[in-house]
């Protein structure tokens, strides 16, 4: 007896751990917390179920007791790169609730022949008013083919669970030439699948009315993370119906990294109709950019896409931002 007994209960003991790392490998983030729960109360200082137990918690959405695990985890395990991507994480979500942001910049293009450039400059922000709603807006200039539109539009955000994003917008171009005299969007997003794996489906809709013509766009989507949720990639569905028009298709990929908090970098290709002047137009596009902080509250965003346009000449447009949080 003296030697059954201690083989029984360790036994019981790592049969809890595994059955944690499975409930989460399941999404049952909540079963696996009371799993390390009852593993922790007797082996305080495991650094793998401490951050077995901070990712369980971020999934969640339990913010500090994720922080106070890696932050143990670290304690035990200095060098311990999960435990440090993970307090990262709860830092980034702290970070994208803490406050609003404004983002300034331009963009020149260059069309294929003769054809004079396309100009454009715009201004957006976006500041919380609680906990889980956020108000913005974005003013932009555009220049083409010698004429001028200025566009502006006021936006909504909410976040009502941990799991899920609205969003709304509505503005419109006053005398437009070419951009839409009325526009509605609306769109969410849903995570199906929490932890640093994450799957995220989205749908987007919109409402356009251009001077020669309405175009409603439908764009359902899923994004997929990867590894330690530094990596993600994005496929999304484009459906446009322009007005007495068919429904014509097309299809976006993208990937992102994000190496650091504040650091992130994209690329990716896309293939289907194109709105951008209100004549709806099949357009191949590739395109990438990213986000590199300059200071703690401003960082600058370029980016550089190429498109082959069935209607028009090609375009290649070079884009910088500067964006400041606050």
């Amino acid at each position: 007896m003296l030697f059954v007994l201690p083989v029984s209960l360790a036994a019981q003991e790592a049969s809890d751990y595994d059955r944690a790392v499975a409930a989460r490998q399941a999404g049952e983030d909540a079963e696996a917390v009371v799993l390390l729960d009852r593993w922790l109360a007797e082996h305080p200082g495991d650094s793998d179920a401490l951050i077995q137990r901070g990712y369980a918690h971020l999934a969640l959405g339990h913010a500090e007791q994720a922080r106070a695990d890696f932050t143990d985890a670290l304690a035990v395990a200095p060098d311990y790169a999960d435990a440090r991507v993970g307090l990262a994480l709860v830092q980034k979500g702290a970070a994208d609730r803490a406050g609003g942001f404004l983002i300034a910049g331009g963009a020149w293009s260059t069309l294929e022949g003769d054809r004079p450039d396309w100009w454009e400059a715009s201004l957006a922000g976006e500041a919380p008013v609680s906990e889980t709603v956020a108000i913005g807006g974005r003013a932009g200039w555009f220049r083409r083919f010698g004429v001028e539109d200025v566009e502006l539009e006021a936006r909504i955000a909410a976040h009502p669970s941990e799991d899920l994003w609205l969003r709304a917008s509505a503005g419109g171009t006053p005398s437009a030439d070419f951009r839409p005299k009325v526009a509605l969007a609306a769109g969410g997003d849903l995570r199906v699948v929490g932890g640093t794996r994450a799957t995220v489906l989205s749908l987007d809709g919109s409402w356009q009315r251009f001077p020669l013509q309405d175009v409603v766009t439908v764009s359902p989507g899923v994004t997929q993370y990867l590894g330690d949720g530094s990596v993600w990639a994005t496929v999304r569905g484009i459906g446009i119906v322009p007005e007495g028009g068919d429904l014509e298709l097309g299809v976006l990929g993208r990937i992102d990294y994000a190496p650091t908090e504040r650091q992130r970098f994209f690329l990716g290709a896309a293939n289907g109709p194109d709105t951008d002047l209100g004549i709806v137009s099949r357009v191949t596009s590739v395109f990438a950019g990213g986000e590199v902080p300059l200071t703690g509250k401003l960082a600058l965003l370029p980016s550089l896409s190429h498109e082959w346009r069935e209607l028009g000449g090609d375009r290649t447009e070079f884009r910088i931002e500067l964006k400041a949080l606050f």
